[in-house]
């Protein structure tokens, strides 16, 4: 039998700048331990190598998102930039013994993730790709999980 769901708290952390990307920060927190950005530090040394050049002209508007998860099983990250117009390459780093590392396989996001990810879907849709100059600083301040989320 699965364990039944229950939502777990998620919290805007802001805009960080990695490289020429903008990313929103997002965090998640399972359980009563407060969330602690603390343990995801060493995450964004990943976070900047994993990040191609922003190039607005193929598609590539330097921005995206960040989740800081604090799961049940693990600390992770989810990483996800808006590339080729409408796609959004993901990736995903886990907190091991030595610090954090690429997903093995197996490990993914997950459905709490999912919410931020249908949101932010949401905001490149009404922002970036509704054809208008501008789009790309109104995804960025686009905050907030949507009403489908």
């Amino acid at each position: 039998m699965y364990a039944q769901y229950a939502p777990r708290p998620i919290t805007f952390h802001g805009l960080e700048s990695v490289g020429d990307h903008r990313l929103k920060v997002y965090s998640i927190h399972y359980g009563d331990e407060p969330f602690d950005r603390g343990r995801f530090k060493g995450a964004w040394a990943l976070i900047g190598e994993s990040l191609p050049s922003a190039d607005i002209v193929t598609g590539r508007p330097g921005a995206g998102f960040v989740i800081l998860h604090q799961a049940a099983t693990a600390d992770y990250v989810v990483l996800c930039w808006w590339d080729n117009e409408n796609e959004l390459p993901t990736r995903v780093f886990v907190r091991g013994d030595d610090g954090f590392r690429p997903a093995k396989a197996g490990e993914s996001f997950c459905v709490w993730d999912l919410r931020v990810m249908w949101s932010e879907r949401e905001a490149y849709v009404a922002t970036v790709l509704a054809g208008h100059e501008g789009g790309v600083e109104e995804y960025l301040a686009a905050v907030g999980l949507s009403e489908f989320a």
